[in-house]
Parts: structure tokens; C-alpha cells; sequence
């Protein structure tokens, strides 16, 4: 909850971001794949340019420093830390790949067009 509080709603906000995951919907497999994993890093603004997505990036690093506060002292550390970060980057990288291939998947199990 906390890392989508800063990614999705604070700092898209303060960055002028554009937090929403939109689909490339065609190309290749591979094509989309890129795509997806792009969007890790890269983010609309506001004015519709790509630019660096901080708030992906610095988002989910501040839940990651802020839940420390729950942890034992000895699972404070910076390792620890950059762990679960990177966990956050990780598990959001793949919601962008379910986002980008739900429709196909949908469309060739279930026969339905979202």
C-alpha cells in the first residue's frame, strides 16, 4: 500500500507524471516485451513527453526505506533495504508485462475482448 501511495498517487503528482501504464498493443512478442520493461524506467509527463520515471524509481525506494521501520534492527540494513526496492521495481515490472499481454491472453483462452 505504501509503495503504491508514493508511485502512483504523491509523486506523479509533485513529478508532474503521468503514473498509467499504456499498452503498445501491437509489434512482436519481443517488441512488447522491450516496451514493457521500458516503461520501468521511462513515463509519460504531463505535457505528454517521455521522461525518467522518478516516480517509479524514488517511489518504491521510499517504501522500501519507510517499511524498514517495521523490521528488527538487524533487517534495517542497506542491503536489506535495496532488497525489498528492488522487489518493488521487480513485482511492478511484471504487472507492465501482464498490463501489455492481458488482452491477447484473454482474447485466445477465454474468447473475449476486454
Amino acid at each position: 500500500t505504501d509503495e503504491n501511495l508514493w508511485v502512483e498517487g504523491i509523486l506523479p503528482m509533485v513529478l508532474h507524471q503521468d503514473s498509467r501504464y499504456y499498452t503498445l498493443g501491437h509489434g512482436g512478442f519481443f517488441k512488447r516485451g522491450l516496451y514493457a520493461v521500458s516503461r520501468t524506467v521511462i513515463t509519460r509527463a504531463d505535457s505528454g513527453r517521455e521522461t525518467f520515471n522518478a516516480s517509479e524509481i524514488v517511489g518504491a525506494g521510499t517504501a522500501a526505506g519507510i517499511s524498514s521501520a517495521y523490521y528488527p534492527t538487524q533487517y534495517r540494513t542497506w542491503t536489506k533495504v535495496g532488497q525489498r526496492w528492488l522487489t518493488n521495481v521487480l513485482l511492478d515490472f511484471g504487472t507492465f508485462g501482464v498490463k501489455e499481454f492481458w488482452p491477447d491472453v484473454n482474447g485466445a483462452i477465454f474468447h473475449q475482448s476486454d
